[in-house]
């Protein structure tokens, strides 16, 4: 899967989702896939990031998995963005605002809802729900990072890096129920600053999973080292930690301009640091407070 990143334009693949390859189709539900007929919905509401969402199924036991999947985000406030999940129909008529398709499935967005097909299974919906949320979220000045988060004294701290940096290490490290997400952050600008949210949006460890925001201490980019050390980044220097760990998928000019201003708005009120570190707990002893 190839995701698009403004400014100079790399493409950098990325992992959409964690526990499967691409290709899978097995549903671990415990029970065989049942189809159902077209007209039998099944409704789902649940909130990432305080973005509301109501996803119709046309098949009970994809529903099943993703209420699984999504158990601690249920519920919403607000009116939701509503979402069809099919697995399989033809495109829907007229001009999207937002398309993306791959091996997997297809993403159509347009009038206020999404229709998602294609979607045989629950890795495939949540992959396709990664992509949507990184252009569902420009409008609300947020972005989804290729990151692990921690809260430490009600404060969210941010790591981010290429993969192997070892954001799923400091995870791991981290004291018990401080992880809100160890592979995909969300961060939106409110009012009062910048927030960063648990996510469903786990990486190998499954580790977060957590229905909770706190607001952003700063963000670390990761360089395993011999010892600890934090050194301080310069506005451009996080701006360029930043591009290639932020998950976007539109080609749209507009929707690239409006996420650079996102993210420079970010780097100018978001304190950015270099984070050397060694596999122990150390590291937590070098954080700025």
């Amino acid at each position: 899967m190839l995701a698009f990143f403004p400014g100079d334009i790399r493409l950098r693949r990325v992992r959409l989702f964690a526990g499967e390859r691409p290709h899978a189709t097995r549903r671990h539900l415990g029970a065989p896939h049942v189809a159902l007929a077209q007209d039998v919905t099944q409704a789902l509401d649940f909130s990432i990031g305080c973005v509301p969402l109501r996803v119709t199924f046309h098949d009970r036991a994809l529903q099943y998995a993703a209420a699984t999947r999504y158990q601690a985000f249920r519920g919403i406030r607000g009116t939701p963005f509503p979402i069809r999940a099919l697995d399989s129909g033809a495109p829907a008529e007229g001009a999207a605002e937002f398309f993306y398709e791959w091996e997997q499935g297809r993403l159509q967005c347009r009038a206020g809802e999404a229709l998602f097909t294609g979607v045989r299974n629950e890795y495939v919906f949540d992959s396709l729900l990664r992509i949507l949320f990184s252009w569902i979220l420009l409008p609300r000045t947020g972005f989804l990072l290729h990151a692990a988060t921690v809260v430490r004294q009600g404060r969210a701290y941010v790591f981010t890096g290429r993969s192997g940096a070892g954001k799923s290490t400091l995870a791991s490290l981290a004291p018990e129920g401080s992880v809100l997400t160890d592979e995909i952050s969300l961060l939106r600008f409110e009012e009062g600053g910048w927030r960063a949210y648990g996510t469903p949006f786990w990486g190998e460890f499954h580790a977060g999973d957590t229905n909770r925001s706190a607001p952003v201490a700063g963000i670390f980019r990761l360089v395993q080292a011999p010892e600890n050390r934090v050194a301080p980044l310069r506005q451009a220097e996080l701006l360029r930690a930043l591009l290639p760990n932020v998950l976007f998928f539109s080609a749209q000019p507009a929707a690239h301009r409006r996420l650079l201003e996102i993210l420079s708005r970010a780097v100018e009120e978001i304190p950015g640091h270099d984070l050397e570190f060694r596999k122990d707990r150390t590291v937590w002893e070098v954080l700025p407070a």
